[in-house]
């Protein structure tokens, strides 16, 4: 997801219809710049250059967000196809959650977070934390301070909990719901679902998250 205004000026997007590197290219309508969509860069026109600021959402299934947001609304399109489901991720091994930080980007597959769950993760001097949801594919990012603390998270009897304080937090949301730290709230950040091809070709230096002991898979080096 993606903020539309650049400078003073808000654009409006649309699908331009090309592909760069076998993916998807946006046109604005005021200026016809060409962007990446993977990227939020405009690659061409009177654009070029120019970045969205990158935004933290999340990508669920219908089901998850309707049964914590029962009053929300959704735009409705027509459809070309009905195979945007959770079911996309059956081969997890295609997916990862990628995420850039100072020019630097890292990748935790979907593979290795269907079994680890969450991830306590320090990369890039961040302390992060990724939570992953099997029932939904739902991945989240995460950083793991709260004030001037650094936490540890594990997956404990169904809830997500810190080592710290032992406090109970919700995992969609980042915020701690019983406990000493009840209130508090970690701080999404923008990782973004992407094919693991079109992460790999984008971003061909990335780094990626490996479970210890995990399967011996070189691309994840």
């Amino acid at each position: 997801m993606y903020a539309r205004k650049v400078g003073d000026q808000v654009l409006t997007f649309q699908v331009s219809g090309m592909l760069w590197r076998r993916s998807l290219v946006m046109r604005d309508v005021e200026t016809e710049s060409l962007w990446s969509h993977l990227l939020g860069e405009a690659m061409a026109g009177r654009l070029k250059g120019k970045t969205l600021d990158i935004l933290p959402s999340s990508m669920t299934d219908w089901k998850t967000w309707k049964s914590r947001h029962p009053d929300t609304t959704v735009v409705t399109m027509s459809r070309t196809a009905r195979g945007f489901t959770n079911e996309i991720y059956r081969s997890p091994e295609a997916y990862v959650l990628g995420y850039v930080d100072g020019g630097k980007a890292r990748a935790w597959p979907f593979s290795e977070l269907k079994r680890a769950r969450i991830v306590n993760d320090e990369w890039n001097g961040r302390p992060l934390l990724v939570v992953y949801d099997p029932p939904s594919g739902t991945a989240l990012l995460y950083d793991r301070r709260v004030g001037s603390r650094t936490y540890q998270f594990r997956w404990h009897d169904g809830k997500l909990l810190d080592a710290e304080t032992a406090s109970s937090w919700d995992w969609a949301t980042g915020k701690a719901t019983t406990g000493t730290l009840k209130g508090k709230s970690l701080r999404p950040l923008a990782g973004v679902v992407s094919f693991r091809r079109a992460w790999k070709e984008f971003h061909p230096d990335s780094s990626y998250w490996r479970r210890a002991g995990g399967d011996n898979d070189p691309g994840l080096e």
